[in-house]
């Protein structure tokens, strides 16, 4: 009884270590990680990372910034919604938005990984962390 249930563990373990959840959280350097958002969160860059916002991140991240999406209806994970609160730093943000998030749809967005004329600038990401923020209800 006892090695089965230690097999059972053992699998569902595995299971879980394998899967698309277990890599949702991206590891990023603690050097990203500390990073502070050098842009000023002033209407002109929050205007203009809301559109961007609109053309690059709704279909998947949801008008709301809820992770619902219509583009998100078959993903596994699901983005994640940022409506109740966000549990990353700015630098975490702009690293994920940046280098995408292994596991996930979360593609790079960043010169020399983004799809050529896909990419966004360092300033645009920053921006768009200030409007991820301004989506916590």
């Amino acid at each position: 009884m006892l090695k089965r249930n230690v097999t059972v563990v053992a699998a569902l373990a595995a299971a879980y270590l394998f899967s698309p959840a277990a890599f949702a959280k991206a590891e990023i350097p603690a050097d990203a990680k500390a990073m502070e958002n050098p842009v000023e969160a002033d209407d002109d860059v929050l205007k203009a990372a809301k559109k961007l916002y609109k053309k690059k991140c709704k279909k998947c991240h949801g008008s709301k910034g809820n992770g619902k999406g219509p583009g998100a209806k078959d993903m596994d994970p699901m983005p994640p919604d940022w409506t109740g609160g966000i549990d990353r730093t700015d630098g975490e943000l702009f690293w994920i938005t940046m280098h995408g998030s292994e596991g996930t749809e979360m593609k790079p967005w960043m010169a020399g990984k983004a799809k050529k004329g896909k990419e966004l600038t360092d300033e645009q990401v920053w921006g768009l962390v200030h409007y991820i923020r301004s989506l916590v209800q």
